[in-house]
């Protein structure tokens, strides 16, 4: 087996998502980088009632019905998504941290709303020795 000399420090590759109190859906860079993100112009928002997800289908055109579009960022990209999160009546009173998944089936983006938690204030705390 050969080893991989890992040289990218300073950030998480883990896919999140985040739900913001204003209704900003954002993408951390591990996301974009995992599901190509920042190759698609827009997004599709879904929403299934019965297992409280968020649906997110990738778009590359704007003019699709119901497209929103993904804003780039240094480190990460973001939604606007206020409307349809007042829509399905999914409104946090802090801004929420998600897992983010891919549905093999539908190829959709996955946010399972049960499995949220407040995202930390700040910067991580650093185990001492």
């Amino acid at each position: 087996m050969a080893w991989k000399k890992f040289t990218e420090g300073g950030r998480s590759f883990a896919a999140r998502a985040t739900i913001s109190v204003s209704g900003t859906l954002s993408f951390n860079e591990g996301a974009c980088q995992r599901f190509n993100i920042k190759d698609a112009q827009a997004a599709v928002l879904y929403y299934d009632d019965e297992e409280h997800r968020v649906g997110i289908e990738l778009v590359g055109d704007l003019r699709e019905e119901g497209a929103r579009r993904i804003r780039q960022r240094r480190m990460g990209a973001d939604i606007a998504a206020k409307p349809f999160l007042d829509k399905f009546d999914i409104q946090p009173s802090t801004t929420m941290l998600y897992s983010l998944t891919k549905d093999e089936e539908t190829g959709y983006l996955v946010i399972r709303l049960a499995d949220g938690r407040p995202r930390r204030k700040g910067g991580k705390k650093r185990m001492t020795a």
